[in-house]
């Protein structure tokens, strides 16, 4: 072999090893685009869609908020005494896809149920609150959902930190939303469903740039008021402590 051929062999062969080289990072590259796509298109583990139109949905959901709605207008016979409620999850999820938005128009006569919302899911598990819904945009859909971490502070005030955001089982890392939430929310989401004081607000909380409720209470009509004291998530269940107080 010539001297010349020698020296050209060892370019022809880094040649070929940046060739190669570029050719797995651009198929690494498309592979994890692909995967991208489809965990964004797929719906999250816990996810169960319950029917709205099922009579034994409806009905459970019924039961639900009376349930509910009894405990708290209770009349017990020490007033400052805590009391607690347990919620399971598929209880929940019935209430949410079937009695939410006549309980919002009914609190808010304004208030303008979005049509692009399509389903709402959540899943308790050891101290964590998974959150979804299922938003359409045209002839698509997406989940959009958020691992929070419920806490009450010290003066009394409730906090629910974002730990991840998804976009069907995507996740989105927490450490990115402090400064992108706002930008992050408009991607996913419809435009006119995002920039609401009322979303800010939220998208807020779920940084920590702010308490959900810096007073947890629930108004009675009867003068009375039932305040938030702790809050404990398991096992498919969610369990709230309060106490109801006089003005």
């Amino acid at each position: 072999m010539s001297a010349s051929a020698r020296h050209r062999n060892p370019r022809r062969r880094a040649r070929r090893w940046i060739v190669g080289l570029g050719v797995l990072v651009v198929t690494g590259a498309c592979t994890l685009l692909l995967v991208g796509i489809a965990l964004s298109a797929a719906a999250p583990d816990w996810w169960r869609q319950p029917d709205p139109t099922n009579p034994r949905t409806i009905q459970k959901a019924e039961d639900v908020e009376t349930g509910v709605v009894n405990v708290i207008y209770e009349v017990r016979d020490d007033p400052q005494a805590p009391w607690s409620v347990t919620l399971r999850a598929p209880d929940a999820n019935a209430w949410l896809n079937t009695r939410l938005e006549q309980w919002l128009a009914n609190a808010d006569a304004e208030f303008d149920w979005p049509s692009e919302l399509e389903s709402l899911q959540v899943e308790f598990d050891d101290g964590l609150i998974q959150v979804g819904v299922e938003v359409r945009d045209g002839d698509k859909s997406r989940i959009l959902s958020a691992t929070l971490r419920p806490s009450l502070h010290e003066d009394g005030s409730l906090w629910v930190l974002a730990e991840t955001i998804r976009v069907g089982r995507l996740p989105i890392p927490a450490g990115w939303l402090a400064d992108r939430a706002g930008a992050i929310a408009t991607e996913l989401a419809p435009r006119r469903f995002v920039e609401t004081p009322e979303v800010d607000r939220l998208l807020r909380a779920l940084i920590g740039d702010r308490p959900l409720e810096a007073e947890p209470i629930v108004e009675l009509g009867d003068g009375r008021r039932v305040r938030l004291l702790g809050i404990e998530t398991s096992h498919g269940k969610l369990r709230v402590t309060c106490r109801t107080e006089l003005k």
